[in-house]
């Protein structure tokens, strides 16, 4: 097994992230959106690369990749402080991805523990995320320490109604 890096995000990784953004999408929400949305996701390769080009040089996002010498980017996670007003001392995570092939190898927790540590040094000490009502990522974030903190709301995606939960982490150190 090739040896995983998590770093930074470059712009030179943006057609990587785009690949693993679509990809992931089209693993991950499988059977909880609409199949005909999923499919057409390849068909969006230009405006995520577009977005992730944007995304990876905007100095206000954390963006870090995982990555292995021998398949490229296979995963990332972004973020930066909260868009809700109610989590204003929070970081927000605003999405971390990780391609199905490597999961169960620890690296979405090294993901995660890499940008936790990177919004301390940004003074935060909470964070927060929104995840979608029957995503199995959900146990991922228990495991953790995401605690459901007893709200959601409602996104239209393909006209279909989505259901958000909220997780918040009262404690940027994970495993302690």
């Amino acid at each position: 097994m090739s040896k995983i890096t998590i770093r930074p995000a470059t712009l030179e990784d943006s057609a990587e992230i785009a690949n693993v953004h679509i990809s992931s999408w089209m693993e991950s929400y499988k059977g909880l959106m609409p199949q005909t949305f999923l499919d057409d996701r390849p068909l969006n390769f230009k405006n995520r690369y577009t977005l992730w080009k944007r995304v990876t040089v905007d100095p206000t996002f954390t963006t870090l990749v995982a990555e292995t010498s021998e398949h490229g980017v296979i995963g990332f996670i972004n973020g930066k402080e909260a868009r809700d007003e109610q989590y204003k001392d929070h970081a927000e995570v605003w999405c971390i991805y990780l391609l199905k092939k490597y999961h169960g190898q620890k690296i979405g927790f090294q993901m995660m523990e890499n940008f936790f540590r990177e919004m301390k040094l940004k003074n935060f000490n909470k964070a927060y995320l929104w995840v979608l009502y029957g995503n199995p990522t959900i146990k991922f974030y228990e495991k953790t320490g995401g605690k459901y903190a007893g709200h959601s709301k409602v996104e239209t995606v393909a006209n279909q109604q989505m259901t958000e939960l909220c997780y918040v982490w009262e404690n940027l150190d994970l495993g302690k």
